[in-house]
C-alpha cells in the first residue's frame, strides 16, 4: 500500500510537471525539497505518536496508518527518478502530433507518456520495498508501529532481545533473519525487474542503479 501511494503520487506529478513544465514543475520541485528537508524518521515517529488515539490507528492495528504515512513521505525520490524520462518523452514528435490532432492533455499524458514512464517507476518501486519493510519493523521495534494482536517481526525482535542468550533465542533471531532474507529478496527482485525492463542498465555501478538506490527506502 505504501508503494502504491508513493508511486501514484510520483507518477501523477511526473506526468503533470513534464507536460506543463514552468510553474507546475517549479512548485513540485519546491514541495519535494521541502519534504526531503524534514527528517523522515523523526516526522513519522511524531505523526504516529500524535495520531495514536485516532480512528486510523485502529485499522489493522496501525498498519494502515503506517502504510499511509510511508506512502505520503516516500514519493520524492520516486518522482525525481522518473521526472527526467517524462520530460524526455514529452519532447518527442508523436506528442506534438497528438497535440496537432487536438487531443486533450489528459489523454496525451495517459496514452502517450504514462506507458513509457511506468516501466521506470516499477524498477524504482521494486527496489524501495525493502526500505519500507525495514522502516515498519524499526518503528514496531520502538513500539510505534503495528500493535498487538496483529503480529509484527519488529515487535517480536523487541520482545525477545533479552532472551538471545537463553534457550528462547529463536524469539528474536528468527524474525530478524526473516526480515534480512525478505529485504535481500526484494532487492534481488528489483535488480531482476530493472534488467528485464531496461537491459541497457546492467552492471553494479550504472547510473540507473544508483538512482534507484537513492530513491528507495524509508
Amino acid at each position: 500500500m505504501a508503494s502504491a501511494i508513493a508511486g501514484g503520487i510520483a507518477l501523477a506529478l511526473a506526468l503533470l510537471t513534464s507536460y506543463y513544465k514552468g510553474l507546475a514543475d517549479m512548485t513540485a520541485v519546491v514541495t519535494s525539497d521541502a519534504f526531503s528537508a524534514m527528517p523522515r524518521l523523526l516526522v513519522l515517529i511524531m505523526l504516529i505518536y500524535v495520531l495514536r488515539g485516532h480512528w486510523l490507528m485502529e485499522i489493522y492495528s496501525g498498519a494502515f496508518l503506517l502504510a499511509l504515512l510511508f506512502g505520503v513521505w516516500g514519493w520524492m525520490g520516486l518522482w525525481r527518478s522518473i521526472r527526467g524520462p517524462s520530460l524526455q518523452i514529452v519532447e518527442n514528435e508523436w506528442i506534438t502530433a497528438a497535440e496537432g490532432f487536438g487531443e486533450k492533455p489528459r489523454r496525451i499524458v495517459s496514452k502517450h507518456v504514462a506507458p513509457f514512464v511506468v516501466s521506470y517507476l516499477l524498477i524504482y518501486l521494486s527496489m524501495s520495498l525493502g526500505g519500507y519493510i525495514i522502516g515498519a519493523a524499526g518503528l514496531s521495534f520502538l513500539g510505534l508501529g503495528v500493535t498487538s494482536p496483529t503480529p509484527e517481526w519488529g515487535r517480536a525482535i523487541a520482545m525477545g532481545q533479552n532472551l538471545v542468550t537463553t534457550q528462547s533465542w529463536h524469539i528474536s533471531i528468527l524474525p530478524g533473519t526473516a526480515i534480512t532474507l525478505l529485504v535481500l529478496g526484494f532487492n534481488a527482485f528489483g535488480d531482476g525487474v530493472r534488467d528485464a525492463l531496461d537491459p541497457k542498465a546492467g552492471g553494479d555501478g550504472d547510473a540507473s542503479g544508483e538512482a534507484a538506490a537513492a530513491g528507495g527506502g524509508a
